[in-house]
């Protein structure tokens, strides 16, 4: 292939990405207020699902407790706020840092009590979120339980839903940028060998353990990030939050979208809401149409949309060749 044209090739993919940000810029001054407000929750499901991806696609490690960490991030930012009287902005900061910390914590019992079965890891972060739960629905004086936290409202420019909206895209691709830089460097490259061969890893000197511990506590702070925009986009937050079904979403985000790809969690989370809208419009058991879908991608796109569309993008390209020769 010419040079011209494989860095025209380089150059169109940040370039789309450029031109739709815009336009997701431009369009929060037009947009019906509805469409601001479910522009920042996708935003923030993204945002949620690419943060475990990092632990899922290239880590290898199945994940079904990281709504500890989203949790963790909306309360911490929210009680700061509501119970301490902190200002917007040093509780925005302190949530992903208390996230933070309860990866790391979480993260080296997880990591140090997992023996390499992928149905170990699972129990483990779902145990580890459980107890979070229970923390948060039991510890009534400071949390209120199931009545969860009011009035985290965000203050000044972002009070304006318009102006919130291009807030959290703005968080939100500067966090996505991160995340595909650490996944292509040489960190992310290392945790993909330990994640295909955690063996011969071992065996060639890596130090498996603390790449994984790494990984999970990178995953956490994204993952308390997009909790502390949802606290202060909602206003509300409850023990829901670190429920094991709110890890279920990203979960199924991942595995619908593409688990091995960095889009893949995007996808998904438009696939899982335009499948939730739709179907919710005719029945309330939108999660049944979820499941079925979830099978269905399982059983025959076991490498999610983002394989297939590459499958059918390679089968075009090998069409055209074909021809031009």
């Amino acid at each position: 292939m010419p040079q011209s044209q494989t860095l025209q090739r380089s150059m169109a993919l940040p370039m789309a990405i450029g031109v739709l940000v815009a336009c997701l810029a431009a369009g929060s001054f037009v947009l019906p207020i509805r469409w601001i407000f479910l522009g920042s929750e996708l935003l923030i499901a993204v945002l949620y699902a690419c943060s475990l991806n990092l632990l899922m696609g290239y880590g290898g490690m199945l994940s079904f407790g990281h709504s500890a960490y989203y949790a963790l991030g909306a309360y911490a930012s929210g009680l700061l706020l509501v119970r301490l009287s902190w200002s917007m902005e040093t509780a925005m900061i302190a949530g992903p840092i208390v996230a933070t910390f309860g990866a790391l914590i979480f993260g080296f019992f997880i990591i140090r009590g997992n023996r390499g079965e992928h149905s170990t890891f699972l129990m483990l972060t779902l145990a580890f979120s459980q107890l979070v739960f229970a923390v948060i629905y039991k510890w009534y004086a400071v949390t209120r339980g199931d009545d969860g936290i009011t009035g985290i409202d965000a203050a000044g420019v972002l009070s304006d839903p318009r102006n919130y909206f291009l807030f959290a895209l703005a968080v939100v691709v500067l966090c996505l940028w991160l995340l595909a830089r650490i996944k292509a460097s040489p960190f992310g490259i290392t945790l993909q060998a330990i994640r295909d061969n955690p063996q011969r890893a071992e065996f060639i000197g890596i130090p498996i353990r603390r790449y994984q511990l790494a990984a999970f506590v990178i995953a956490g702070t994204f993952a308390g990030v997009a909790g502390t925009l949802y606290a202060f986009f909602s206003g509300t937050i409850s023990p829901q939050l670190a429920d094991w079904t709110a890890s279920a979403r990203p979960f199924l985000a991942n595995t619908i979208g593409g688990v091995h790809s960095f889009w893949g969690p995007i996808f998904g989370v438009i696939t899982l809401e335009v499948v939730d809208s739709q179907v919710g419009r005719f029945t309330e058991h939108s999660l049944i149409a979820v499941g079925l879908l979830a099978i269905l991608v399982g059983v025959y796109l076991p490498r999610g949309i983002v394989g297939m569309g590459q499958d059918i993008g390679a089968w075009i390209r090998a069409r055209t060749a074909g021809r031009t020769e």
